[in-house]
């Protein structure tokens, strides 16, 4: 779309967890969509708001191409609605503006194996990092493919299990053929889910102590994610 309006349009992607606009406006949940100053999509409309809100978005299911489609066409309007000097009716930013669901505040009980039918074995006394991605979020894949090397180096002082969600099992083992995951991943059930509370957006990620009391939530691709992670393991293994 970028290419369709040339040098009149500047398109700017942020990411969710590092985002100036997210500042300005109080933003705490995602995916958004700005034109000029003005809120066309919301969490909603893509179908991650919440239990509350399945089936109400203008373009759920995002993953079937006639909603994409429907998206491109209203994000066209807007836009030549501006270019025209009209003005854009969005919505209030009180409605992305609330602070997310943190999630639980102690470990939730995790399926007894994961996606390849692998038991995930206790954990007391492990760290442990939940991570919420999707097949097709790059920032997640990163994350993931980095944890391979991150699993090695603290053997069994962590356990990592990568929660995917919005994603058909065919994708996530594509996903799983080509990272080959030295850790535990599973999909996402409803009960699972409502567990670990609001999505929001992903990436998301839970660190736990050894204890399962929740020592921080990372929300979306920071710049010193990995960092904040290995720190976090790090002084925590040592609590242990």
């Amino acid at each position: 779309m970028a290419a369709e309006f040339g040098d009149k349009v500047k398109v700017v992607t942020e990411e969710y967890g590092n985002s100036p606009t997210a500042t300005r406006f109080g933003v705490r949940r995602y995916p958004v969509v700005f034109v000029d100053d003005v809120l066309v999509a919301r969490p909603k409309d893509f179908g991650f708001a919440g239990a509350e809100d399945v089936g109400t978005g203008r373009y759920v299911p995002w993953r079937e191409p006639q909603n994409q489609a429907r998206f491109k066409d209203d994000l066209r309007r807007f836009v030549n609605k501006r270019l025209q000097g009209e003005k854009v009716q969005g919505f209030e930013t009180s409605d992305v503006a609330a602070a997310p669901d943190d999630g639980p505040v102690v470990l939730p009980a995790l399926p007894e194996t994961d996606f390849t039918g692998r038991q995930i074995a206790d954990v007391k006394g492990r760290v442990v990092l939940v991570e919420m991605w999707a097949t097709w979020c790059p920032p997640c894949l990163a994350t993931m493919k980095w944890m391979n090397d991150f699993q090695a180096a603290h053997g069994d002082r962590v356990t990592i299990v990568a929660v995917a969600v919005d994603s058909r099992d065919e994708d996530v083992r594509k996903v799983m053929a080509d990272i080959k995951p030295s850790y535990h991943v599973v999909i996402g059930s409803p009960e699972l889910l409502k567990s670990l509370g609001s999505v929001a957006a992903v990436p998301k990620l839970f660190i736990f102590d050894g204890a399962g009391k929740r020592a921080d939530v990372i929300y979306g691709a920071v710049p010193d994610l990995h960092e904040r992670i290995t720190g976090a393991v790090d002084r925590l293994s040592r609590k242990e």
